[in-house]
């Protein structure tokens, strides 16, 4: 008799990785991955959160990120070490590096995560992998706004001088310094969690016909292959190759019909690799040239199509009455006005800059014109 036909539950699975074992399979094989995002995705922070433990069985033992502040390492390791977790303390280090115009739960959620991990290991009396948080962020204010005579300190010019040249330099030269102490010269291995545009590492990205520094550029010119990026779908600034992708997952086996797919790869010898990009210019010789989405990054981590990002909600009750004279200067030197912003004014610029998220991410692609209808003219004939 011939064989039966196998039911979809009987045949092979895919070879595709699932999103966490595929970075902690990466991590366990190169000293520094760096995870490009972009700021305030939900769903990319929960995962995040998620991947602690695969992470620390494949000999992580840090996860760096920008968005608390570097000055506060200390403060930080208290809170993700402590015998009983501190909400307080962990708002107050949001509020140290951005004051009110950050401070969101998703972010509050990774630290806990990160206490609750190792507080866990802290249980077991062998075989220890507690996870180290290294906060890599670099204030872009002058916080006495008295200092600034008018001026407003997101004023790029401001912040270069302020720190004695290119803010956008700085703040790579600063993070890879941080990792170099923290991570390197101890022999260990991290995450690197950032912005997407912090990440590159082979690739120069050129702005208005300039090349760029990132913190990854930094430490992949030391570390090469110990060294790789990775990028969330629909991270990169390109709504054409973003498209291009889902197309591609709609139509492979694994995605047709399912719109719960998720996966991790690595792009070099993959379909999407060859997706070509329109919108990101750089280059790997020092000549600007097209790019395909393996020319951007190593790897891909595809949790859902990108009109499915949630933005971030804002942890309550950020500004308390002994944080709120900090947080009100740090706000009046970005907003600069002689008179003291009131908590209530501070709470409507937190609302807002929450619903602003989603502004600031890649725009969706367009989606394609319905074809005109073509009507036929009729000649009226005489009755």
């Amino acid at each position: 008799m011939p064989p039966e036909t196998s039911t979809d539950d009987e045949r092979s699975p895919s070879a595709l990785q699932s999103p966490a074992g595929y970075l902690g399979d990466l991590c366990g094989r190169h000293q520094i991955v760096l995870l490009g995002d972009q700021v305030g995705v939900r769903q990319h922070l929960q995962f995040l959160a998620s991947t602690l433990a695969e992470l620390a069985d494949n000999g992580v033992e840090n996860l760096a990120w920008e968005f608390t502040n570097s000055r506060r390492q200390a403060d930080l390791d208290a809170l993700v070490n402590a015998a009983d977790w501190d909400g307080r303390a962990c708002a107050d280090l949001f509020v140290d590096l951005l004051g009110v115009g950050f401070g969101y739960q998703e972010y509050a959620d990774v630290l806990h995560a990160v206490w609750t991990h190792n507080a866990a290991e802290r249980r077991r009396d062998a075989d220890r992998r507690p996870i180290r948080m290294i906060a890599l962020g670099l204030p872009s204010y002058v916080e006495d706004p008295d200092l600034l005579d008018g001026r407003s300190a997101a004023e790029l010019e401001l912040r270069n001088w302020a720190l004695g040249g290119h803010y956008r330099d700085m703040s790579a030269f600063h993070a890879a310094s941080v990792l170099t102490t923290e991570v390197l010269r101890r022999g260990e291995r991290a995450l690197v969690y950032m912005n997407v545009v912090a990440t590159t590492t082979d690739l120069v990205e050129w702005v208005d016909g300039l090349p760029t520094t990132s913190a990854g550029n930094l430490l992949w010119r030391w570390m090469r292959d110990g060294c790789r990026r990775v990028v969330f779908h629909g991270a990169v600034a390109d709504p054409a190759a973003t498209e291009r992708v889902e197309e591609l997952i709609s139509r492979s086996p694994e995605g047709r019909g399912n719109t719960d797919i998720s996966f991790g790869l690595d792009l070099a010898a993959s379909t999407l690799g060859s997706v070509a990009m329109t919108q990101v210019h750089g280059s790997h010789t020092g000549v600007d040239a097209s790019l395909r989405l393996r020319d951007v990054a190593d790897g891909y981590v595809y949790l859902g199509t990108r009109a499915s990002w949630e933005p971030c909600t804002l942890i309550d009750d950020l500004i308390t009455d002994e944080s709120f004279a900090s947080a009100e200067a740090r706000y009046r030197a970005l907003d600069p006005r002689p008179e003291p912003y009131s908590s209530d004014e501070l709470d409507e610029v937190r609302r807002s800059g929450q619903q602003e998220l989603s502004e600031s991410w890649p725009p969706l692609p367009e989606p394609p014109e319905e074809p005109k209808r073509r009507f036929a003219r009729f000649r009226k004939t005489d009755s």
